[in-house]
C-alpha cells in the first residue's frame, strides 16, 4: 500500500474517534499564496491558563493528501492545559490552485514556518505563550515537524511567506511520528516504492517525468549535468539531518519496527544525529508496529512528553535577544535597559521616579546564569551615579545599596518586574520598546 493510501486510512480512523471536538477558532488565515488563503484551526478553550502553551499539529498524507481536521490529541492536550493549532499547507496534488506559485518543496516547510510565525505574532490576541510552542506530526507531517525542529531560523528554508517581522519559527519540543528524513535512502532502507517517478518523495521534489524519480536521482549522485544538481540540493535541504545542531529542541521519535512505508532506519538516523549533537532525544520503537496505528499507551507517552517539555521550566534559547529597552506604559514610561554581556552576565539599568518625582536610577548585575521563562531572576540593585550605561565600566560607577529586583521573563515580548527597596515596592509589566537588531530569543 502506498504512503498516501495508508495515511488517508489512518486519518479516516482518527476522524471517527475525534469528530466531536471542534476548534474554538476555526479557519484562521495565516498567509495567502497565489490568491488562495492558507488556514489553521485553533483549539484554545477559555478554561486554559493564560498564556497557554501550544502544540502545532501537522497532518500526514504523503505531502499530497490529508486535512488539518481533526487535530490529533487536541482534546487530551486541552484537558492538560495546552492549546492546539492544526494547519493546512500546500500539497503536491494542488498544482495550479495557488496561481503560479509552486506546490513542491520547499513550499511545505515555508508554509509550516509561516504558520509558526503567525501564531507567535498573534500570541497575545489568543492567549498563547510564544515561548512554549511544540510541534507534532505524523508521516509526511512527521518529516515537516522534524525539519521545523532542526532547521530553526535557517534563512535558506525559512521563506518569506506571511508574517516575517522578527517572529521566530523555532519550536521548543518536537514529536515526530514515523516521518521520512533522508528521502534518497528510503528505497535502500526498505521502501521499494519510493524510487518511482510517481512516488510521494518524487512528487515532493517535482522530479516526476517518466525518466526521473528518486531512484534516478540517487543513481546520478555524481552527475553535474542539469537538472541533477538542482534536485539533489532540494533533497538535501529537505533532510532534517542536514540542519541538526546544538540549538535543537528536545525530540521524541516514534516508529514501528515493521513499517515498510517509511522504514525505521529513517528515524534511527535522525536519533543518532541528534545524539551526536548533544541534544535531548527519546525514541520509542514499537515492536511489530507498522505505519501508525500505535497502542493508546504510546499516544499517552507522546502527550506526556509534550506536557513535560512545554509546562516545565523552559530555557530561553537566545537571551541576548532580550537586550534592549523595556518600559511600562502605565507607569509614565518607567522601565529598564537590559544588556546581556558576552560572558553571560546580565547588566540591568532602571530608570524611574521616586515618590517625590526625583529621578531614581538603579543598576544591578546578574552573574552568568541559564535563564528560563517564568522563573524569576533575582538581582541586587544599587543607586548609581556616573559612568556610561552604553559602555558599562564598573570602575566609573558610584553605587549605594538600594534593594533587589525580581525579573520574570514571560516571553520574547513581555517581562514582569518587582522592585523591592528603600523606596518601597513597585510592580511593572514591561513590554519591549527597542531591541537589538533582528535577534530572536526563542
Amino acid at each position: 500500500m502506498s504512503l498516501r493510501a495508508l495515511s488517508v486510512l489512518l486519518l479516516l480512523a482518527s476522524a471517527t474517534a475525534q469528530a466531536q471536538l471542534r476548534p474554538t477558532h476555526p479557519n484562521l488565515t495565516y498567509a495567502t499564496v497565489g490568491g488562495r488563503d492558507l488556514q489553521l484551526d485553533l483549539y484554545r478553550p477559555a478554561s486554559l491558563p493564560t498564556p497557554a502553551p501550544l502544540v502545532v499539529w501537522v497532518h500526514g498524507g504523503g505531502w499530497s493528501a490529508g486535512s488539518r481536521f481533526p487535530a490529533h490529541s487536541a482534546a487530551e492536550l486541552n484537558a492538560r492545559g495546552i492549546a492546539v493549532a492544526s494547519i493546512s499547507y500546500r500539497l503536491t496534488s494542488q498544482g495550479g490552485q495557488f496561481g503560479d506559485q509552486p506546490v513542491t518543496f520547499p513550499a511545505q516547510i515555508h508554509d509550516v514556518k509561516a504558520a509558526l510565525r503567525w501564531l507567535r505574532a498573534h500570541a497575545g490576541e489568543y492567549g498563547l505563550h510564544a515561548g512554549r510552542f511544540g510541534a507534532w506530526g505524523a508521516s509526511a507531517g512527521g518529516h515537516l515537524v522534524a525539519l521545523l525542529g532542526t532547521s530553526g531560523d535557517a534563512a535558506l528554508i525559512e521563506g518569506t511567506l506571511g508574517t516575517t517581522n522578527g517572529h521566530s519559527s523555532r519550536v521548543q519540543a518536537v514529536v515526530n511520528y514515523y516521518g521520512p528524513t533522508d528521502i534518497l535512502q528510503m528505497a535502500p532502507d526498505g521502501s521499494s516504492a519510493a524510487d518511482s517517478p510517481n512516488s510521494s518523495p518524487s512528487r515532493l521534489l517535482g522530479f516526476t517525468a517518466s525518466d526521473e524519480g528518486i531512484g534516478v536521482l540517487r543513481a546520478q549522485a555524481g552527475n553535474s549535468a542539469n537538472p541533477f544538481p538542482l534536485y539533489r540540493e532540494l533533497a538535501r535541504q529537505s533532510n532534517p539531518l542536514v540542519w541538526v545542531d546544538a540549538a535543537d529542541p528536545p525530540f521524541l521519535i516514534v516508529h514501528g519496527t515493521a513499517d515498510n512505508v517509511v522504514p525505521i532506519g529513517q528515524s534511527r538516523r535522525l536519533r543518532d544525529a541528534l545524539l551526536a549533537a548533544g541534544r535531548s532525544v527519546q525514541m520509542i520503537e514499537v515492536a511489530g508496529g507498522g505505519h501508525g496505528g500505535f497502542p493508546a499507551e504510546v499516544q499517552r507517552q507522546a502527550q506526556d512528553f509534550l506536557v513535560t517539555q512545554l509546562t516545565g521550566p523552559q530555557r530561553i534559547g537566545n537571551p541576548a535577544a532580550l537586550s534592549g529597552s523595556w518600559y511600562d506604559a502605565a507607569r509614565d514610561g518607567q522601565g529598564f535597559t537590559l544588556q546581556w554581556q558576552p560572558d553571560g552576565r546580565l547588566v540591568v539599568f532602571f530608570f524611574g521616579y521616586r515618590d517625590d518625582l526625583s529621578n531614581l536610577n538603579l543598576i544591578g548585575v546578574l552573574p552568568p546564569a541559564t535563564p528560563h521563562y517564568g522563573t524569576p531572576l533575582r538581582i541586587d540593585l544599587a543607586r548609581f551615579f556616573g559612568g556610561r550605561f552604553t559602555r558599562y565600566d564598573p570602575a566609573l560607577v558610584q553605587r549605594t545599596p538600594w534593594g533587589r529586583l525580581d525579573l520574570t521573563i514571560i516571553d520574547c515580548n513581555r517581562i514582569n518586574a518587582t522592585l523591592v527597596g528603600v523606596d518601597g515596592v513597585q510592580e511593572l509589566n514591561l513590554v519591549r520598546l527597542a531591541g537589538v537588531g533582528s535577534l530572536r530569543c526563542d
